[in-house]
């Protein structure tokens, strides 16, 4: 009997586009503008492998340390993570995103689809904990290894009169053609713990004109518009989602967070990968037997102007048309799910879903197979 509580589990934590693994510290580079500042006393240790939840996990994308605390202030503990997903053979995307030093990451080879993603600000300010003379050093250190990971170029927050001006973009992008590297962009994400941390200690951060803050990360069109044709013009892949970058990077088929269903929203009739992702989408069927990947019962449904669960709630903050025109064939399940539930279903099928869910960071306790894991945590 269905009920409509999600019976989730905490062994792992889910973002937006990642399997989240490994540990927070108590110290970062202090910037201003951070998310995760109000979860700079939080003690975070995830060190449960994909694979060991659930062996179709192997497939996901891992973030390493991608907590409080950059990956490469805590370099070893970085490596052995490295390490550890090595040694199971972990065959997804892991990504270390970084404002550190990568001189100090050992030159060496990883059995892995490894990424540095490299952070900018894209100006020197006292709102950010890094310089621009590290990450060109960093961009440098490319061009030295004999170990050719891939990389990538993470610009962001654009922040409302701060950073989002013709210099600051043309210096990133001219970075991102000398290195051959796609950029990802996004706006500064206002959570209300952060509004609050910035007010009491008088962090001087605006919303664009006719916004709010809130958990999108909301740019002025217009300043979309400019940096876009700017890139366009010099010839530099620019991605407004994370997924979208790295799915460009690695090679793989398909936006892995299956945003093709919401081409207007997210720019897809500009984006380099458009005829991947459409391809994919008109190629998905009715018949495809998933029993082997989810956990839960379900159908698949063709289905036009779907609208999304948050939407109906009233819950999103800037829901766009798209968000209500939802098309194609889609994954239904009628028990309840969570958001990270969801995530993990387009990750590993290219459906969207069709159900009631809840946000939260974690998944539902049935992709564990070895039940005893859900004990030990």
């Amino acid at each position: 009997m269905k009920t409509n509580k999600v019976n989730t589990t905490d062994i792992a934590l889910f973002a937006k586009s990642f399997y989240l693994l490994g540990d927070t510290l108590n110290y970062c580079y202090d910037c201003k503008y951070c998310r995760l500042n109000g979860e700079k006393c939080e003690e975070r240790h995830y060190q449960i492998l994909p694979s060991e939840i659930n062996e179709n996990f192997s497939n996901l994308p891992v973030a390493v340390n991608l907590f409080y605390g950059d990956p490469f202030l805590q370099m070893e503990n970085t490596v052995k993570y490295l390490r550890m997903l090595e040694s199971v053979h972990h065959k997804g995307p892991v990504i270390i995103v970084t404002k550190g030093d990568f001189s100090k990451f050992p030159d060496e080879e990883f059995d892995l689809d490894l990424h540095i993603a490299f952070s900018t600000f894209g100006v020197n300010s006292n709102l950010d904990g890094s310089t621009m003379e590290r990450f060109e050093k960093n961009l440098h250190q490319i061009e030295m290894r004999k170990h050719n990971y891939k990389y990538s170029i993470e610009y962001r927050p654009i922040v409302y009169n701060v950073n989002d001006t013709v210099e600051a973009f043309e210096r990133v992008l001219n970075l991102a053609k000398k290195y051959n590297l796609a950029v990802g962009y996004s706006g500064l994400q206002g959570k209300p713990e952060s509004v609050k941390i910035w007010e009491r200690e008088g962090i001087d951060l605006h919303p664009y004109p006719g916004y709010t803050f809130g958990h999108k990360k909301m740019i002025d069109d217009k300043v979309v518009k400019c940096f876009e044709d700017l890139a366009r013009a010099k010839g530099v892949p620019v991605f407004r989602k994370t997924s979208c970058l790295f799915s460009y990077v690695h090679d793989l088929g398909r936006d892995y967070n299956a945003h093709y269903y919401r081409p207007s929203e997210l720019g897809c009739e500009n984006c380099i990968m458009k005829e991947k992702c459409h391809s994919y989408k008109n190629h998905l069927t009715l018949d495809k037997d998933l029993s082997g990947i989810i956990p839960f019962d379900y159908e698949i449904i063709e289905k036009e102007n779907h609208v999304c669960i948050l939407k109906k709630k009233g819950i999103c903050e800037f829901p766009t048309p798209d968000c209500e025109h939802i098309s194609g064939k889609i994954i239904r399940i009628d028990e309840p799910l969570t958001t990270s539930d969801v995530r993990v279903i387009k990750w590993l099928t290219g459906y969207t879903v069709d159900a009631s869910f809840e946000e939260s960071p974690y998944i539902s306790e049935s992709w564990v197979q070895d039940k005893s894991l859900i004990k030990k945590r």
